[in-house]
C-alpha cells in the first residue's frame, strides 16, 4: 500500500482484554449491564418480532415487519455480550449468542450476503437504495460484533460468516469497471473494516475501508447518480430536493450525510451527527494504520471546531432533531435540542482513537465529558430504560403535543425501548468495552486517561508491569496506582491531570514530586520496584461554569460541575418552575454523599432564590412587584436525571451572584 505523510500514533490503547475494572461507578454500571441490561434487550428483540425474521419466519401479512436497521442491533448487541463475556464468564448468554450466530450463518446467501430485510421484503433491490437503506452500515455493525465475539471466546463461526459477507461487498464495491462506485448513506462499516483487517491481517479489507472514505464527496454525487439510477429525478422530486440533495443547501448537495465535498476539505462538522462520528473515527483509524497525514490533519481541524463551537457542556452533539444533526456555531439550545446517545458514544470513539496520536489531554477530557455525563445519561441506574435524545432541560408538558413520529424518540425520560432502537445496544457494548479506554502504552512507559477500580498489565520495554488503581472517583479526586514490574526498571508513568481541575499534587511513595506536566499529562519517569505507589491528588470545587457569549440561550446563566460531572436541578427536588430559580452569592454549598440515592451519588445543595406565586392568580403579566424568597437548590449529577418521578429538569440555571468556585 502507498504511504502518505507520516501520521504515527505515540500510543497504543491496551485492550478490554487486558484491562479488568474491578468496582467502582464503572464496575457496578458493568456489573448491571451484564445481569439487566443485555439480557433485556434480548426479550425486547424477542418482543417486537426480530428473532423470528432472523429465522426467515416472518412472511408478507404478519405483524412485526422486518425494519432495515435491524442487523445492526443484533451487531451491536453480540459485540455489547463479547465484551461482557470476558469479565464475566457465562454459559448461558454465551449459547444465547451462538444460538443467534448460527441463525445468521444459516439464512447467510451462497454468494455471502446477508441482510434480513432485504431477504425478507425487497430481494429484488439489494444494493440499490445505499443512501438511505442501510444496508453497509448492518454490516458494519455485524462484522464489529463477529470481531469482539472472536477475540472473546476465540470462536471462529461469525467471524469466518462476516469475512464471506464482506468478501462479497469488496467484489461489488470499488473504483474498478463493473462495480458500484459509492458508498454507504450511514458512515459505520469503514472503521468496521478496519477492525476485521486487524483481526484478520486481511490487507483487502483495509484497502476498501479506504476507498469507502476516499471515494466519499467526489462529484459527480454518488447519491445523485443512485437516484437517477432508481428513476429518482432529485430535482423534481420536492422531498428529495428537500431532503436528499438539498437538505442543507448552505453547505451544498447531500451534506446531511457527509458527501457535500471529500472528507479531507471538510472543515466543520456538518450533517447528522452519529454518521458524522463514524466517519470521523474511521478515518482517525485509516490515519494510523495507512500513515496518511491528511486524514489526520482533516480530523484535527474537524475536532477543534467541534468542541470549541459544537459541543455541550455534556458532551451531547447534533442539536437538531430535524435530521438529528448539527446546525451552525454556538447553537447550544437546551429545551429544544437532541444529542442523540449514539452520537455521543461516537464522540467517545473519536476522542480515543485521536489521543492515541500524541497523547494530548485535549481528547482524554472530552472523552470523559462525554462518558459521565451524555454516554451515563443513556441508560437508567437499573439498566433497563434509555434515552435517545439527551435535554439539558425539560418542561414535560410540551410533550404531550408532539406528533406520535417525534415522542417516539423525544420522550421526556427514559423508556423501554424505540420503534429504531440504535442506542440501547450502543451503550451497552460501550459500557461493557470501558476498560478499553483507561490506559495506553508508549516506547517508555503507561498513560492513565481514566480514573477506577482497575488493573492491567502490560509489556513495557519487554518488561511484565501491572497497574493496579484504587479510587472512589469522580466522588473523590484521590487517585492511587500500584505499580508492579516483574523486574524494578525505569520506564514512564504517565498521569493526566484533567482539564477541569485547576490544582493537583502528586506523590510517590508518600513523597510529594514536582512531575513535568506534559500535554495535560504528568510524566512520572523513574526506577520502578514492586509495590511503588503513586497518588494523584486532584482538587474537586464546586465550578460555576458559564458559557461563551454567543450561546444565546445561556446568556446570564451558569451550570453546575464538580470533578467531571455536570449537576442538574430537577423537580423532584426543587418543586415547579425551575426556570425561575436562581443562585445567589454564597459560598455556603454542602456537598453530600448519599448512599440511598441513585445507587449512591454525591449531591450538592446551594443557596438560591425564586419568585412566590400565590399573589399571580388572573394575571400574566404586571408591573414587577414580586420578592423573592430564600430557597435550598439541590443538583444531582446530570447522568442520573429521570430515575425518579417525572418532572422537570435544568442544568442552566439563573446567576445572580459573583462567585466562581467552591
Amino acid at each position: 500500500m502507498i504511504r502518505q505523510a507520516q501520521a504515527v500514533q505515540k500510543l497504543a490503547p491496551i485492550s478490554w482484554k487486558d484491562t479488568n475494572v474491578l468496582g467502582g461507578l464503572w464496575g457496578r454500571r458493568q456489573q448491571i449491564n451484564h445481569f439487566v441490561t443485555i439480557p433485556s434487550q434480548y426479550k425486547r428483540f424477542e418482543e417486537r418480532g426480530s428473532f423470528e425474521a432472523l429465522k426467515r419466519n416472518w412472511k408478507a401479512g404478519d405483524p412485526n415487519a422486518p425494519h432495515p436497521f435491524w442487523d445492526s442491533d443484533f451487531g451491536k448487541w453480540i459485540e455489547a455480550a463479547a465484551f461482557s463475556l470476558a469479565k464475566y464468564p457465562d454459559p448461558e448468554l454465551e449459547k444465547l449468542v451462538d444460538s443467534v450466530i448460527d441463525e445468521i450463518a444459516e439464512n447467510q446467501q451462497s454468494d455471502g450476503y446477508f441482510n434480513t430485510y432485504f431477504d425478507l421484503i425487497e430481494p429484488d433491490k439489494k444494493w440499490t437504495n445505499l443512501y438511505y437503506m442501510h444496508e453497509l452500515y448492518c454490516a458494519g455493525h455485524l462484522a464489529e460484533g463477529a470481531v469482539a465475539y472472536y477475540l472473546a471466546t476465540g470462536k471462529r463461526k461469525f467471524l469466518d460468516v462476516m469475512c464471506r459477507y464482506m468478501d462479497h461487498i469488496d467484489a461489488r464495491f470499488g473504483s474498478e469497471p463493473g462495480k458500484i462506485h459509492g458508498y454507504c448513506g450511514h458512515q459505520e462499516i469503514e472503521l468496521a473494516l478496519v477492525k476485521l483487517y486487524r483481526a484478520t491481517g486481511e490487507e483487502r479489507y483495509l484497502k476498501l475501508s479506504k476507498y469507502f472514505i476516499d471515494e466519499r464527496g467526489k462529484q459527480p454525487y454518488f447519491f445523485e447518480l443512485e437516484s437517477l439510477q432508481r428513476g429518482v429525478d432529485t430535482e423534481k422530486t420536492a422531498n428529495q430536493q428537500r431532503h436528499l440533495k438539498y437538505y442543507l443547501k448552505e453547505h451544498g448537495p447531500y451534506a446531511e450525510y457527509q458527501s457535500h465535498l471529500p472528507v479531507r476539505e471538510q472543515e466543520a462538522p456538518v450533517g447528522h451527527a452519529v454518521r458524522a462520528m463514524y466517519m470521523y473515527s474511521a478515518m482517525a483509524d485509516l490515519a494510523a494504520d495507512t500513515q496518511d497525514k491528511t486524514l489526520l490533519d482533516a480530523s484535527e481541524k474537524l475536532w477543534d471546531r467541534l468542541t470549541q463551537r459544537q459541543m455541550y457542556i455534556t458532551g451531547g452533539i447534533g442539536p437538531s432533531s430535524d435530521g438529528e444533526r448539527f446546525t451552525f456555531d454556538y447553537d447550544l439550545p437546551n429545551e429544544y435540542t437532541y444529542n442523540e446517545t449514539c452520537a455521543s458514544i461516537g464522540l467517545v470513539m473519536w476522542a480515543h482513537r485521536m489521543l492515541q496520536f500524541n497523547a494530548d489531554r485535549k481528547y482524554a477530557d472530552v472523552m470523559e465529558q462525554t462518558l459521565y455525563n451524555t454516554v451515563l445519561s443513556g441508560v437508567s441506574v437499573n439498566g433497563d430504560e434509555y434515552s435517545y435524545a439527551n435535554y439539558l432541560a425539560v418542561y414535560p408538558d410540551r410533550f404531550k403535543y408532539a406528533s406520535t413520529l417525534i415522542i417516539d424518540k423525544m420522550m421526556p425520560g427514559r423508556h423501554k425501548w424505540f420503534n429504531v432502537a440504535c442506542c440501547p445496544p450502543n451503550v451497552a457494548r460501550l459500557i461493557a468495552s470501558i476498560g478499553q479506554y483507561m490506559y495506553s502504552t508508549s516506547e517508555d512507559g503507561i498513560y492513565v486517561h481514566l480514573y477506577n477500580d482497575s488493573e492491567t498489565t502490560v509489556d513495557v520495554k519487554g518488561n511484565r508491569v501491572t497497574l493496579t488503581q484504587q479510587t472512589n472517583y469522580p466522588w473523590e479526586g484521590h487517585i492511587g496506582l500500584t505499580i508492579m514490574p516483574e523486574t524494578a526498571a525505569e520506564f514512564t508513568v504517565a498521569v493526566r491531570y484533567p482539564g477541569w481541575c485547576s490544582h493537583a499534587e502528586v506523590k510517590v511513595n508518600g513523597n510529594k514530586v514536582d512531575a513535568p506536566i506534559v500535554n495535560g499529562y504528568f510524566m512520572l519517569n523513574r526506577n520502578w520496584a514492586q509495590g511503588d505507589v503513586v497518588e494523584l491528588l486532584l482538587d474537586m470545587p464546586i465550578q460555576l461554569v458559564e458559557s461563551h457569549p454567543s450561546v444565546r440561550t445561556n446568556s446570564g446563566k451558569v451550570a453546575l460541575q464538580r470533578g467531571p460531572l455536570v449537576y442538574c436541578m430537577e423537580e423532584t427536588d426543587n418543586a415547579r418552575d425551575l426556570s425561575d430559580l436562581s443562585l445567589v452569592d454564597e459560598t455556603d454549598i454542602k456537598v453530600q454523599y448519599e448512599a440511598d440515592l441513585l445507587d449512591g451519588v454525591v449531591t450538592l445543595e446551594l443557596k438560591g432564590q425564586r419568585r412566590e406565586t400565590s399573589s399571580w392568580e388572573g394575571q400574566l403579566y404586571r408591573p414587577v412587584q414580586t420578592q423573592k424568597t430564600d430557597v435550598l437548590v439541590k443538583a444531582i449529577p446530570y447522568f442520573l436525571w429521570a430515575n425518579r418521578d417525572p418532572g422537570e429538569m435544568l442544568i442552566w440555571i439563573n446567576h445572580n451572584c459573583s462567585c466562581g468556585s467552591h
